[in-house]
């Protein structure tokens, strides 16, 4: 049996990093949750996600550098970011840097789950 799916959930909002990991886990997904930049990018040096789900916008470390950084530990880690804010140039270098899609908040589940499960490996 195939291990689940690694999804990493960075957002600054407890909300969010708590039904991001209530909705993944139902989905099967293995899910760690971090509040910062900084800390995903501690979660990333210590082991491998599939996938990461990346606000823009977060005190300190932002979203895009965030993106760098996590594909600069591992090429093959996909991303999408997700924004509350019309973050028309941010989003544009995410885009730029690698990132999958760019979604807003709330987040639409009904689009935002089929991406993901057609990004991942298999």
């Amino acid at each position: 049996m195939a291990a689940s799916p690694k999804v990493l959930v960075v957002d600054d909002d407890p909300g969010i990093r708590e039904t991001m990991l209530d909705i993944l886990s139902l989905e099967g997904y293995e899910v760690e949750v971090a509040d910062s930049g900084e800390r995903a990018v501690e979660l990333s040096a210590k082991g491998h996600f599939d996938f990461a789900l990346l606000d823009i916008r977060m005190p300190g470390m932002n979203g895009v550098q965030t993106l760098h950084e996590l594909k600069r530990l591992d090429d093959a880690v996909r991303v999408i970011m997700i924004t509350g804010y019309d973050e028309g140039d941010l989003a544009a270098k995410a885009m730029e840097a690698g990132a999958e899609a760019v979604f807003r908040k709330p987040l639409d589940v009904a689009t935002f789950l089929p991406l993901l499960m057609s990004s991942l490996p298999g």
